[in-house]
């Protein structure tokens, strides 16, 4: 189902969703319109919670989230929490910085937008190119821009995989 505009009166605040990249995200991307679709929505005014079930597709510029389900949560009309459930949840962006798509793959993502932060737990990947983070448990902190990953108790591997740089250019440059 596609929302018309009473429903989007209710997920406006998904527009805080530009902020889970702000830091690296293309900046043209938060002023673009969202687009939900699902199979199934539930809008609950009087409690601030927001249901999308079954094939749920969020874009807004670059920005795109595929789940099973998607649950927004608001608090006095703004935004408090998100999750997004699936097998798996796919999540990728645009940045600015270097004109790349982020990408992340998890079987949840949950944005706390009180702290600012994105958590990506089961069997959670980022990747950027070829380079790539994998873990259980991801935590990226936009205001810190600090990326947490594993248990605080051990017990679960993080995986880093940087390749290296192309200095392709860098040696032309210095090359009479």
């Amino acid at each position: 189902m596609i929302l018309n505009v009473k429903s989007l009166k209710l997920i406006i605040c998904m527009s805080y969703l530009g902020l889970c990249t702000n830091a690296l995200a293309l900046e043209s991307d938060s002023k673009q319109p969202i687009n939900v679709e699902a199979d199934r929505a539930s809008i609950n005014k009087k409690t601030g919670t927001s249901t999308y079930s079954g094939n749920v597709v969020v874009q807004q510029g670059s920005l795109k989230i595929t789940a099973d389900k998607l649950t927004v949560y608001t608090r006095k009309g703004k935004l408090d929490k998100m999750q997004a459930q699936g097998q798996p949840v796919a999540f990728s962006q645009r940045t600015d910085r270097n004109n790349k798509n982020i990408s992340a793959i998890a079987g949840r993502m949950t944005f706390e937008a009180v702290n600012n932060i994105i958590i990506f737990e089961q069997g959670a990947e980022l990747s950027q190119g070829a380079n790539t983070f994998s873990s259980n448990r991801i935590i990226y902190n936009m205001d810190k821009d600090t990326v947490d990953a594993g248990k605080k108790s051990g017990g679960d591997r993080v995986t880093i995989t940087i390749q290296p740089a192309d200095d392709t250019n860098a040696n032309r440059k210095s090359m009479p």
